[in-house]
């Protein structure tokens, strides 16, 4: 099974359900999720947002918003946070 868009590059833990919920940065560039992944990405991510999809479980966004503590260094933009590899140098 492949791992949902909202699993950093560097967490290669597997994915806890379906995707049910939407992550958002501070652009509003949105990565959705399972609530494992989107609680971990939303803790990188500088005035992010996180909203359940359609067809999740009651109470999903505000289980991932409740659980996700600031991390250390925190991200304007969700890009910054999924890149899979360094810029290479020109």
């Amino acid at each position: 099974m492949d791992r949902c868009p909202a699993a950093l590059p560097t967490d290669h833990t597997p994915c806890a359900g379906p995707a049910a919920v939407t992550v958002l940065d501070a652009d509003n560039a949105g990565a959705d999720g399972c609530e494992h992944h989107a609680t971990r990405l939303l803790a990188t991510l500088d005035r992010g947002h996180v909203f359940a999809l359609p067809h999740a479980p009651a109470g999903a966004a505000h289980r991932v918003f409740k659980a996700a503590t600031p991390q250390g260094k925190r991200l304007h933009r969700l890009a910054d946070a999924l890149v899979t590899s360094p810029a290479t140098p020109s």
